[in-house]
């Protein structure tokens, strides 16, 4: 089943916010437009958004869905004589997938000024650039926005040290396809999912609340999680992800995240080794459903559910990731089927969910 139109114009326009580590602000108030009406949403000095479903009792234990709001982008480090702009990255880039690409820097003014990462001509490459592929260093690399001076650049274009960026990539959709294009699915389709997942869950007397949790900054450590997991207090939590999806580089017999296969749970990756029996328990429901689902043993990455497992007294934890090719980059592709049959395996978990059988993990 391919998701509504309704979602995918959710999804669209919370890739599209301008929201890199630390500066989600705008991610957060297209997420209160579309979880108007779920409850009552609060949010706290770190940008983390809560959403406390609005038939919560206070005296059950608490189901916390998390995701994280922030996407990777850059930092204007310094400005140069000629007006380009040195950065640091929000995040890991790989250097291949950013040379020439598209991006946006905000102002002193809140203005979004469109620059490019510069690519230096083959015509001026050394021998060696060029048996390197022309590819430098991202401490080497500028953003330029078309001043021709450092005073022009901060004079004209209003552009100061610590200001934010990201890619420029717009979302859109093949629908014939079911294909999304787009940045920031890592970790915005998250976003989407916690909000579906709670709209879903709308008038259900259930035996445990819920609480949604957009957490910050992510991309540089799980800092946000640190905070939001101690207000949101859970007795166990459903983690969502945009995740690497590996069918298109990895051979056949290896591949564990593949597109438009459904959510992939994985089993550990280098920051946590998932609660075993809760993972086994959503994999076995997935089956027992019919909803797809993928199972992954990680060997690198790290994620929110690590802070969430071990912040407060062993919190068992699942992550849920929506399978994203090309993640970490300017452009990457998800597919609004996977969506789908990960926001029905989180309603399926969170609806099976009660005292007794948290008590089990």
């Amino acid at each position: 089943m391919v998701t509504s139109e309704k979602n995918i114009q959710m999804i669209m326009e919370l890739a599209d916010a301008f929201g890199p580590s630390g500066f989600e602000d705008d991610v957060l108030t297209v997420a209160r437009k579309w979880a108007e009406g779920l409850g009552t949403i609060e949010e706290d000095h770190m940008r983390n958004l809560y959403i406390h479903r609005k038939e919560n009792t206070g005296n059950k234990p608490v189901i916390m869905l998390d995701a994280h709001s922030d996407e990777v982008g850059f930092m204007i480090h310094s400005i140069k004589p000629n007006g380009t702009l040195r950065f640091v990255t929000l995040g890991r880039f790989a250097n291949i997938a950013m040379s020439s690409a598209d991006v946006l820097v905000r102002n002193a003014l809140g203005e979004y000024i469109p620059g490019v990462i510069a690519a230096k001509p083959v015509h001026f490459m050394s021998e060696s650039e060029r048996a390197k592929g022309g590819v430098p260093e991202i401490s080497s690399m500028v953003i330029d926005i078309g001043a021709t001076s450092a005073e022009e650049a901060v004079n004209r274009f209003h552009i100061r040290i610590g200001e934010p960026g990201v890619p420029a990539t717009k979302c859109r959709y093949d629908a014939e396809n079911d294909v999304m294009f787009g940045k920031g699915f890592d970790c915005r389709i998250g976003c989407a999912a916690v909000i579906e997942t709670l709209r879903r869950l709308e008038g259900m007397d259930l035996p445990c609340d819920v609480i949604g949790v957009l957490s910050s900054q992510e991309e540089v450590g799980e800092r946000g999680c640190k905070v939001s997991v101690k207000h949101a207090n859970p007795s166990i939590a459903f983690v969502f992800e945009g995740c690497p999806a590996d069918d298109t580089f990895t051979e056949p017999y290896a591949i564990q995240t593949a597109l438009k296969k459904g959510p992939m749970l994985r089993f550990m990756d280098v920051s946590v080794i998932c609660s075993p029996r809760y993972q086994r328990y959503v994999l076995d429901l997935a089956s027992e459903k019919g909803i797809a689902a993928q199972a992954s043993v990680r060997e690198g990455g790290g994620n929110n559910g690590a802070i969430i497992n071990t912040a407060l007294d062993g919190t068992p934890v699942v992550v849920a990731g929506v399978p994203t090719r090309y993640i970490h980059s300017m452009n990457c592709i998800t597919s609004g089927y996977d969506f789908e049959e990960t926001v029905k395996l989180a309603v399926a978990t969170v609806t099976s969910m009660t005292p007794e059988q948290i008590a089990k993990f």
